[in-house]
């Protein structure tokens, strides 16, 4: 074999290895984190709650009156069924709840889905929120949408500089969060609407706003799950009962 044969074998060897790798590397990045059995059974109707499939996701309608809405982004690489524990709480509580579904389990390829929630009703005073990354989308929808009431962020904070809007938000995070650093937070203070509140569970950790299991990068909490998934639920809905629960009377 000469010495030409041998350097395009080599040359293609390598090339096939390389494309191998980055196919590898790639399903292993893109992999989401899956819901657990817990989520599951949230997903299941109740004789006080309806949990139905939708175009862009589920929804989580009470049999009993209805004071607002709340379209809720997933975070990034988290099947959005993950969130159902905490959601289905919420709308336990008098809340119609959209659990948005997004290409690629990343929200930012589809920014808008909550569109289409609030266009089911229209005649409901609605909040956005999502978790990580679907906080950070959640924040981008409302300068667009005016017609969102507040703005519910979970262990997130915004991408672009809300600080002018006069726009009711929540931010949540956990004590034990180990994915959302304390410089980051810092630096992302100024970009928060002027009368944000901000709130810290003791013991939470970032993977504890769903339920998927631990994640890459995160600290282990130091409550349980459910007690996480309470305090969540609690938090929030006291939250839209000050800013739209009253808009719906």
């Amino acid at each position: 074999m000469n010495k030409y044969k041998v350097f395009w074998l080599v040359f293609f060897g390598g090339l096939l290895l390389f494309a191998g790798a980055m196919v590898w590397y790639t399903q292993r990045a893109l992999t989401p984190y899956p819901p657990d059995e817990a989520a599951l059974r949230a997903l299941e109707s109740s004789a006080d709650l309806e949990v139905r499939a939708t175009v862009y996701g589920w929804v989580f309608v009470p049999k009993e009156a209805v004071k607002g809405g709340l379209a809720f982004y997933p975070g990034g690489l988290v099947e959005p069924q993950a969130y159902a524990p905490v959601l289905r709480q919420i709308a336990a509580r008098g809340y119609r709840v959209a659990l948005l579904r997004v290409r690629f389990n990343l929200a930012v390829t589809e920014q808008g889905k909550a569109r289409a929630a609030l266009a089911e009703a229209p005649e409901l005073p609605w909040a956005v929120g999502g978790h990580s990354l679907g906080g950070v989308v959640a924040s981008n929808f409302t300068q667009s949408n005016p017609e969102v009431r507040a703005l519910v962020m979970w262990a997130a904070y915004p991408q672009n500089d809300l600080s002018g809007k006069d726009l009711p938000t929540l931010a949540l995070f956990g004590e034990r969060d180990g994915v959302v650093r304390g410089e980051q937070l810092e630096a992302s203070a100024p970009k928060f609407p002027k009368n944000t509140l901000k709130q810290v569970i003791p013991g939470l950790n970032h993977a504890g706003f769903g339920a998927y299991g631990p994640q890459r990068g995160d600290n282990p909490a130091t409550i349980s799950a459910e007690e996480g998934w309470s305090q969540i639920a609690q938090r929030t809905t006291a939250f839209l009962d000050q800013h739209l629960g009253s808009a719906a009377r």
